[in-house]
Parts: C-alpha cells; structure tokens; sequence
C-alpha cells in the first residue's frame, strides 16, 4: 500500500492506475478511458480496473463524467498531488533531490501569507526555525505554467514545520516552509498544510522586499531553493 499524510492508502494497482492516467493527460482536460483501456495499461481485468476507478473516485483522486457513449476520467488535485509525493519521496530516499530555481511575477492580492505574519506564535516559530523576524506582510508571486512543476515538487517536499496553535475562538493550521534566496537576501517560502493547490509563491524575509529591491508587479524575480530544506 503506498500512502501520502493522512490520506487514503492507494494500492498497488490503483498507484499503478493513477501513473496511467496521468501519462495520458493532455492538460486540465478529461481523456477518454474505458476500463477495459485501463487493464490493458496496467495489466489487470475489466473488471478489476473498473473497481479501481470506483475506489480512486470514491478517494478524490480521481473525477469521471459521461462523454457521449463512454466515460472521461482525470485527476483531481489530490492525485497530483499524491503523485507528486511519491516522486518528492523517491527523490529523497535515492538520494537526487537538487536544488531548485523557480521564476515568479510580482503580483498583489493574490497570497494569505499576511495572515500568518499577523500571529505572534506563527512570528515565534519562523523567528526559531528560520532565523526569520518576518517583516508584516508578504511577497506574493504569480507562477508561470512551465514553471508550476517546479513549484509542485516543492511542495512535496518535506519542508520545515511551523506548527499550528489554538487560540479562544479557533484553532490555526500547520504551515510548511522552505529557506530560500531572493537576490542573496535569506528569505522563506510558506505553504498552508491543508491549502489546495495555487500557483502562487509567499515569499516571507524580515526586510520590505517590494521596497529593498525597487519590485513592481509584472516583474520577474528568480527564488532559489536548496535540497537541504
């Protein structure tokens, strides 16, 4: 069984189900995939594949809907994104994880990020585990689409724990983050535990970055990651 954080544990044949799947894709968009296409790929039944799409559907890994006389079948951002664990896992049980370089464009509105460097036990956690006194708010940067792979198999990746906390009225996530350079300043991205997948980079540092580096929106900026994280 192969299992990612609290979700469902996946089978063999269903992993198996879900790589053919996503060799098959063609973008965001449904492909035609009858079962018996699907046990011909993964080498098992009909039936057999058609209980697998059921459980992967009943799992969110998976969406299906009626096209004309057949069925389309994608994946859902869960099984991107269990699929882009396991390539996170691999890559760091054999050892070839590298350092990683992603390019953002400067953009406003679009990151949450000031809500975590608002909480002082969130401020508390980045100062010990970052080395970061967070400046009160943060660089959001949109991802170009041949760069949200990239950013997706950061994510996978293990990261650095900023843990949550309960306060009178609610309780506050888990946010994974990962040191980084921007321009030699350090500086820290940050993802929410539980957050669905957006291509949008936070960028945290205890300096204005807008400010220290004359940035406006519409300008690229280059992020570099180490392995380490």
């Amino acid at each position: 069984m192969v299992s990612l954080g609290n979700k469902a544990n996946v089978s063999h044949d269903e992993y198996n189900a879900l790589k053919a799947i996503c060799a098959s894709r063609n973008g965001d968009n449904f492909i035609r995939m009858s079962s018996s296409e699907l046990g011909n790929l993964i080498s098992v039944s009909q039936q057999a594949a058609s209980r697998i799409l059921i459980g992967l559907e009943k799992s969110g890994l998976i969406e299906r809907k009626a096209m004309g006389r057949s069925h389309g079948v994608n994946l859902t951002e869960s099984g991107l994104a269990f699929l882009y664990s396991e390539m996170a896992e691999l890559s760091n049980i054999l050892g070839v994880n590298e350092d990683t370089t992603i390019k953002g464009i400067v953009s406003s509105g679009l990151g949450e990020g000031r809500y975590y460097v608002s909480k002082k036990p969130y401020v508390i956690e980045f100062t010990e585990k970052l080395g970061i006194v967070p400046y009160p708010g943060t660089l959001n940067l949109k991802i170009p689409p041949e760069w949200e792979s990239t950013l997706r198999m950061l994510q996978a990746r293990e990261g650095i724990l900023i843990n949550g906390f309960e306060s009178d009225d609610r309780s506050y996530g888990d946010v994974k983050a990962f040191k980084c350079l921007l321009k030699d300043t350090p500086c820290a991205a940050i993802f929410p535990y539980r957050s669905v997948y957006r291509d949008v980079l936070e960028i945290i540092s205890q300096d204005f970055l807008r400010e220290k580096f004359h940035l406006q929106d519409g300008d690229e900026v280059v992020v570099h990651f180490t392995s380490k994280n």
